[in-house]
């Protein structure tokens, strides 16, 4: 690389690193009112950013209780008049994925405006080799206040974080989602957001704009396997108001996944016999135009096509199928990074599909 190439951001202030430390801002600490934190189930029990408890009731795998720290779904919200909103960020770890921006794998990024027409904003740029960051997302020259969602990194932890506004400013609760009913999604990587270019491209994220509703985001990337504990852990979150079940990509195997999801259908059903289940198969991989791999996939529809018709035959009447295949699109091999994990587009377009049954199946 060019020593001139290296240094674009003397050509583009875009492309630049943000300078001196911020002044005249105060900073306040999202546990604390009036700023809300949400996306994570456990959190008034620890006040940690982590998706599942600290000691979980059951054994679960250790990978999975360490992709618990990943912070996806997190939100951060609240209202202010300030000109500036900015952030403080200490995370676990530098970033150091291959195949996924850090933007989206360490970063915040920033919406505003009323619940049902946010619009994004900005989103925070630094030095990837660093473990903190300061950034400012925001500033304009007269107040007005505003409604702001901060969403929280989707593959690294986060050990502290801090907003900043100006001082004198005033900070308010946000304003409201439309009830406190959740909608849980439990799956894989793709669940989890690998490989979104920001955090609030994970189709959860977008889902939860649209509905203007807390979503929790369980996908696990690599280790969504429908074990019960999981199944269990979920019944523990309070007012669910519908559970999408989209971890068929981390199955192991066509036989593996025909004994794991009657299990954690069943298990559900324990705690929430009338609770809205929505079953989304695996998507297509770019792979299926090379090999005969769409052969197992199509087993594994067929069976959860069967699944779901006996459940109901039983009297499930709120257990619901969406064919994940349908969800990219016929150039669905344009919309992933590695031929699995979507861009952008690709998450877009899942959000797409799944929001008119999403909404049906609410109403």
């Amino acid at each position: 690389m060019s020593n001139k190439t290296s240094q674009l951001w003397r050509y583009d202030k875009h492309m630049s690193i943000q300078g001196a430390p911020l002044k005249g801002i105060k900073w306040l600490d999202p546990k604390k009112k009036p700023l809300e934190v949400s996306g994570f189930a456990w959190f008034s029990k620890a006040k940690i950013y982590r998706r599942l408890p600290v000691k979980p009731d059951w054994s679960i795998p250790e990978a999975v209780d360490g992709l618990a720290d990943c912070t996806a779904g997190g939100q951060i919200r609240f209202r202010t008049d300030s000109k500036r909103v900015a952030i403080r960020v200490l995370l676990m770890g530098p970033a150091g994925m291959v195949h996924m921006p850090a933007t989206g794998e360490c970063g915040f990024d920033c919406y505003f405006g009323a619940p049902g027409k946010k619009l994004f904003l900005s989103t925070t740029k630094y030095d990837h080799t660093k473990v903190s960051y300061e950034f400012l997302f925001y500033e304009v020259i007269k107040k007005k206040m505003q409604n702001f969602t901060l969403n929280f990194p989707l593959y690294k932890g986060v050990k502290a974080v801090l907003v900043g506004v100006d001082n004198g400013s005033k900070v308010l609760l946000p304003l409201p989602y439309k009830n406190d009913k959740k909608i849980i999604a439990y799956g894989t990587s793709i669940t989890h957001g690998g490989c979104a270019a920001r955090p609030g491209m994970a189709y959860t994220n977008i889902l939860s704009r649209r509905f203007n509703q807390e979503f929790i985001n369980l996908g696990f990337s690599g280790n969504g396997k429908g074990e019960p504990e999981l199944a269990m852990l979920i019944n523990q979150i309070e007012n669910p108001a519908c559970i999408i079940l989209d971890y068929e990509a981390n199955s192991v195997s066509t036989e593996q996944y025909k004994k794991t999801l009657p299990v954690f259908i069943r298990i559900l059903r324990n705690k929430n016999p009338k609770v809205p289940i929505l079953v989304i198969s695996q998507l297509c991989f770019a792979r299926e135009n090379q090999n005969d791999s769409y052969k197992s996939r199509l087993e594994r529809l067929k069976n959860q096509k069967e699944t779901i018709v006996e459940f109901k035959k039983q009297g499930d009447k709120n257990l619901y199928f969406l064919d994940g295949s349908t969800l990219l699109g016929k150039d669905f091999d344009e919309c992933t990074v590695d031929g699995v994990h979507p861009t952008d587009l690709g998450f877009m377009r899942m959000a797409d599909k799944i929001e008119p049954v999403l909404k049906k199946i609410l109403r």
